[in-house]
């Protein structure tokens, strides 16, 4: 090999050398510049808030959560009051859905009992028979509606919640405030009043003076 070629050959060399050494100096660059950012990236992470905030935002929490649960609470008892309200309604109204129906068939029992009463002591009468029947048939009928006959007899006490008084009468035969005579007998519907029995009610004779 001649002295020149050498000469080349130590000079490309050089060069290759020199370019090898200016690459790899910005890459070392760069990998340092990317480690500095991700140690403060991760040193930013690692900032927590303090202590009494995290206390303060469990506060804060717990209270609205205790203050849904009382809400919750509430809007279901306002339903089940609602529910039971409303059931007691729809019975209610399946009771005495009668009621109106019922009022007006009473003057129609108090004719025929009427008309027993005037007919009694007529034997062997086949209308009279037939008033019978039919009147414990209509009775029969009121009995299985939930229907209750207020008849109450001479002597009894006078009691304004089941009674009406017709008139009062001066008697010494009886107690003031008991019954003397019941003209038109009272009915309840389910236990509740839809006619009172009227009556007449005794009470003390006036004395002389």
């Amino acid at each position: 090999m001649s002295k020149n070629e050498s000469s080349k050959k130590t000079t490309w060399e050089k060069l290759n050398s020199a370019a090898a050494q200016e690459t790899t100096e910005p890459e070392s660059t760069t990998k340092e510049e990317a480690t500095t950012q991700k140690t403060e990236s991760s040193a930013q992470k690692l900032t927590h808030p303090s202590y009494e905030a995290l206390e303060e935002q469990l506060a804060k929490t717990e209270a609205q959560l205790e203050q849904h649960k009382s809400t919750l609470i509430y809007q279901r008892a306002e339903m089940e009051n609602i529910k039971r309200r409303s059931q007691q309604d729809i019975e209610k109204a399946h009771k005495f859905s009668l009621e109106k129906f019922i009022r007006d068939l009473l003057p129609v029992k108090d004719n025929l009992e009427r008309a027993l009463e005037l007919t009694q002591g007529t034997n062997n009468d086949p209308t009279l028979k037939g008033i019978e029947l039919t009147l414990q048939a209509f009775q029969k009928v009121l009995e299985n509606n939930g229907v209750e006959t207020i008849a109450p007899a001479a002597g009894d006490a006078f009691d304004p919640n089941y009674h009406q008084a017709m008139s009062m009468q001066a008697t010494s035969e009886q107690k003031p405030n008991t019954i003397l005579l019941s003209p038109q007998k009272g009915y309840l519907l389910q236990g509740r009043l839809i006619r009172p029995a009227a009556v007449i009610v005794a009470k003390a004779p006036e004395k002389n003076s």
